[in-house]
Parts: structure tokens; sequence; C-alpha cells
């Protein structure tokens, strides 16, 4: 407005009352006559405006799809910058970084679903299993705790690789093609696969250093427990999961998680089934801990309770918890922490570790409620553990 009212002061000085009219007229024709001329043009060539708009959306997502090649580039980097510390060769270093973060899992088929959860869980202990070869053989220097601290770090560079591949892939196809539609479509979706692409990246510092994450929580709140109890020893469960007992007012309390600090998760629905089966069906109560994604509006750190197996898993772990307490008829309850994506794979911000005494609190009361004395109420803390210890 500014603008236009000097201009305005210009021209009144430099032209005459008369002249000024004219001026604004000749304006107002040459105004009329480009719009003429545009629409002549769209009529004569329809695909013009079009080409011309994904010529441009295209430049949008290209100067876009740069972040995510640094991203990419920058997590491949840490990724051989901890294979060399383990004793990489420097040589086949590019090559291995390559091979690791293009590797992949092919899901069972669904369309028989009898034994599907059998099927997948035996493909994803197989991927496991061989991802972790494949870091051994690397890495020949890395130790047991290090390498599950390795596989976050090269899982985390697998992930932000995937997600550069498919921006680019559909980039790509409507660059080839010149389809606007899929042009806008890119361009709709790529800010949040950049803004998941950064949360990642986030979650390097804490897997190269053993920092706390979010998801770790559960695994804290057990481990606040084996401390505020007196827990000194752990029993190894196998499945990477450990538990250590405690006494609570004439109840016996099972407090299990994944054997840390390296980043584990372990199988905690494995480890249920085994103590659950190894104690006869004994338990009055299974109470699982666990983060959750919060929704948008709702406060980071907010704790929420029901009823079943708060775990994040494809299905396996949670089938045999939520078979486990079927079996044996035992009150299963979940308390979660909610938080958001970004939270959840970055280091733990002091608003989600001050949850823990709350969590702590509300498992007392809950055996309190629930477990008569003389009875067993196992705790199980679902999540990462890295950075996270066990009783000593």
């Amino acid at each position: 407005m500014v603008l236009f009212n000097s201009i305005n002061i210009v021209i009144y000085q430099l032209l005459p009352p008369s002249q000024t009219n004219d001026f604004y007229s000749f304006l107002l024709s040459l105004f009329y006559f480009l719009i003429f001329i545009m629409f002549f043009v769209s009529m004569l060539f329809p695909g013009l405006q079009l080409s011309l708009f994904t010529t441009f959306s295209l430049r949008r997502i290209g100067d876009k799809i740069t972040i995510l090649d640094e991203l990419d580039l920058k997590s491949k980097k840490t990724l051989a910058e901890q294979l060399k510390k383990f004793g990489a060769d420097g040589e086949k270093l590019s090559e291995h970084v390559r091979e690791l973060t293009e590797f992949f899992e092919i899901s069972p088929v669904d369309r028989d679903p009898a034994g599907i959860l059998n099927r997948l869980e035996y493909i994803l202990d197989l991927t496991r299993y061989r991802f972790r070869s494949l870091l051994k053989l690397y890495a020949p220097k890395v130790d047991e705790n290090a390498l599950s601290t390795l596989e976050d770090t090269a899982s985390i560079a697998q992930v932000i690789h995937l997600i550069n591949r498919i921006a680019k892939h559909y980039y790509n196809m409507a660059k080839k093609f010149k389809n606007y539609y899929i042009a806008q479509q890119v361009e709709f979706i790529l800010p949040f696969l950049i803004d998941m692409a950064k949360n990642y990246f986030r979650a390097l510092p804490a897997t190269t250093l053993e920092v706390p994450i979010g998801d770790g929580i559960g695994p804290m709140v057990i481990a606040r427990m084996y401390k505020e109890f007196g827990v000194n020893e752990t029993k190894e469960l196998g499945n990477e999961m450990v538990v250590g007992e405690a006494e609570f007012q004439n109840r016996k309390l099972l407090l299990m998680k994944a054997s840390g600090p390296a980043g584990r998760v372990g199988k905690p629905g494995a480890a249920v089934k085994q103590l659950v089966k190894s104690l006869e069906g004994k338990v009055n109560l299974i109470v699982t801990i666990d983060a959750a994604l919060k929704l948008e509006g709702e406060e980071t750190g907010e704790i929420a309770q029901g009823v079943g197996a708060a775990i994040g898993d494809p299905g396996p772990e949670k089938y045999k918890i939520e078979e486990s307490a079927l079996e044996y008829r035992i009150p299963l309850v979940a308390i979660i922490i909610k938080q958001g994506f970004n939270d959840a794979i970055s280091p733990m911000i002091k608003t989600i570790a001050d949850k823990v005494d709350d969590v702590v609190n509300r498992v007392k009361n809950l055996v309190l409620e629930t477990v008569p004395e003389g009875g067993i109420a196992l705790i199980v803390g679902i999540g990462n553990t890295l950075g996270i210890g066990n009783a000593s």
C-alpha cells in the first residue's frame, strides 16, 4: 500500500492531471489485453499452463529432495564411522554401508491367515539374525553389547535411506512422465517425509552414545523399581530379557525388562509366556508399561491406563502375552506414557523422564487393588532399554 501511494505521488508530480488519467487508462487497457492474450494462449495450448505448473512444482520438490539427500549422507557417514570403530575394512566401507542400508525383509503371505503369526515371527527372527551376522562380519571387533547398539545405528541409517529412496522414486516418476498430479502428491507428502527423516536422524546421537530415548520409558520404570525395592540381582530369561524379584506389602513383584544398557527391546512376549508357564499360571496380575504415540493436542508425558497388552510389535509378542493371560485368566492391564514420534526415537526429554515416579505409584496402587496378599504381580517394561542398565 505504501509503495502504491508512492507511485501515485510520482505520477502526479511528473504528469498533468489530463495526462495522468490517460496514463491510468493505458495501464488498464494493457492489463485487459494481457489477460486476453493469456486466455487466448491457454485455449490454443491447453497443456501449456499445466506444463508450467508441473515444472515449477518439480523445481520446488527438487530443492526439498536435497534435504533428504543430506540426511541420508550424514546417517551413512555415522554408520561408517561406527563400523570403522569396530574394525571394519576401510577399503570396503562404502560397500558395507550400502549393503546394510539396502537390506530388506519380505512379509509372509497373508491370504491364508492360518499360522501367519508363526511365519511372521520366523521372518522377523531370521531378518534380525542375518542383519546382525552382517554387522559381525563387517565389524569383527564388536562385542555382544556394542552389537545391539550398532544394530540400532544401522537400522536408523537404513530407514532414512528408505525414506529418501521412496521420495526420489515418485519425484522421478513425475519428472519422467511430466505428470502434474503425481508431482502435487509428492509435494504434499514431502514435508512429512522430511520431518520423519529428521526425527530419525536426531536419534543417531542416542545410539552412538547409549543415551536413553523416549521409547525407553517402560524399562526406565522397571529400573527405578529395582532401585526402590533394592533389587540387586536379575535373572536372565533368554530372548534378551531379564527379571528381578521384589516384595511389596506381602506381595511378590516380578519386574521384567530387556537386558541393558545396550539398545535392545528383547522378546517380552516369549519371556512372559515362559515365566507364566513356569509358575503354572499362579500370577494374579500382568501389567505392561510402554510409550504410546500421542494425538495432536495431547500433552507429552500424559499417562493413561487401560486393558490389554501395551506393546507395539508386529504381532507375535503381543499375541503371546494375550495368550498367556487368556490361558490362565490373568488380568491384563496396560499403562501408556504418551509422546510424539520424534520424542519416542530421540534422546529422552525431561518431561517424559519426570513421569517415571508417577508410573511407579500407579503400578503400586494397581498391585494393592488387584493382587491379594501372598499373590504375584508381573510388571513388564516394554521398549528400547538403550542406556538403561540392569540391577547390580
